[in-house]
């Protein structure tokens, strides 16, 4: 009876340790918890494709999701949902091989936004906490600020785009050689000259620059970027009809160039106050509107749920590849909305960024261009 017994915890305990060798595990723990919440786990391939592995709900503020060992480097995105609110409050990525990994993290008060996060375990989720610090605490700052400073509001917020951006790209050539650099650097190379491109893209090594960022790397890298006083190159795009559009089709006219989304709201609120406004006064005197969404293929429906709902009546076109459309990063969109105002001649006079709904900014440089 005791070797049957013994013969017994002998198997069990060689077939734990098997399961433990092939898996490892994601853990959270998230204190200050007063409502119900959810997480989901979701797997995303290198094309940013969203596959949901599983849901489960937060028990006693924690949560755990088992993951099977891989040779290869895998991405996840963790998705905290506060039930009773009905929405989504942080998306949290991660980067998984063969390592365990732990969320630590601390709700505010009415459970709507996390006051701490961090993600431990792995050399990719250490990097990625370091550029998510960058932007916390700037975007902290300038909370501050814009409390104190009120009608600054678009200074002080591309003052904190710049300052961010400036971190960011400091950070991305002292640890260059891994994934979350280089997806860091395909997003702002729109604002990196050439040279500074060619030399990151040197610090690479073979994967990375076989990989889809490494590849849209190495195409950004020979765009010409445009700057005020630039003239505009053509461009093609597809309008909701999926009909081609060329912009050399408005030469000659005045043109205002606009990035939106469907997710942005202040994108929305431009398109039915502002544009709508600057259209119907303008449109008889050589004057275009030509809005470039910024939204992805998955978000087709969306684009065209939104410009029916901003009731978009000029030019609206997208090639429907986000903020990695080449155009973005031939005009450094980073932040949206954005738009250039373009004279007749193609040059590039002005850009604008955000919308304040106070300001006549766009309309006072149309007036200048039309006198």
């Amino acid at each position: 009876m005791i070797n049957k017994l013994f013969l017994l915890l002998t198997l069990v305990s060689l077939y734990s340790c098997k399961q433990n060798n092939n898996s490892n595990v994601i853990v959270g723990f998230i204190e200050s918890v007063n409502s119900e919440f959810s997480v989901t786990i979701d797997s995303l391939d290198e094309v940013n494709k969203k596959y949901e592995i599983a849901s489960k709900k937060l028990v006693d503020n924690k949560f755990e999701f088992k993951l099977p060992k891989s040779k290869e480097l895998k991405k996840y995105r963790i998705s905290i949902i506060n039930d009773s609110l009905k929405r989504k409050i942080e998306i949290i990525p991660i980067w998984f091989q063969n390592e365990d990994v732990k969320i630590q993290a601390s709700l505010n008060d009415p459970n709507t936004e996390f006051e701490h996060l961090s993600v431990v375990g792995g050399k990719l989720n250490n990097i990625q906490n370091e550029f998510s610090n960058i932007v916390k605490t700037d975007f902290d700052k300038m909370q501050e600020e814009l409390l104190i400073n009120e009608g600054k509001e678009d200074s002080i917020f591309t003052k904190y785009t710049k300052l961010i951006e400036a971190k960011e790209i400091d950070l991305i050539y002292k640890k260059p050689n891994n994934l979350v650099s280089l997806q860091t650097i395909v997003l702002l190379s729109g604002g990196i000259s050439k040279d500074s491109l060619e030399l990151y893209y040197s610090l690479l090594d073979e994967n990375l620059k076989q990989s889809k960022n490494g590849k849209l790397l190495f195409e950004h890298k020979k765009l010409k970027k445009l700057h005020i006083g630039d003239y505009i190159e053509d461009f093609v795009a597809y309008d909701l009809n999926n009909n081609l559009v060329e912009s050399n089709k408005y030469k000659g006219k005045i043109i205002l160039l606009d990035f939106w989304a469907s997710w942005c709201e202040p994108c929305h609120k431009q398109n039915q106050v502002e544009f709508s406004k600057l259209y119907e006064k303008y449109k008889k005197d050589d004057f275009v509107i030509i809005s470039y969404s910024l939204d992805e293929e998955k978000e087709k429906d969306d684009w065209k749920a939104a410009s029916i709902k901003d009731n978009i009546s000029w030019v609206n076109i997208s090639n429907l590849k986000g903020f990695e459309d080449p155009l973005s990063k031939q005009y450094n969109i980073n932040a949206i909305p954005q738009s250039f105002l373009v004279n007749r001649d193609g040059r590039i006079i002005k850009s604008f960024l955000g919308y304040n709904p106070e300001e006549d900014l766009i309309e006072d440089e149309i007036i200048k261009l039309l006198e």
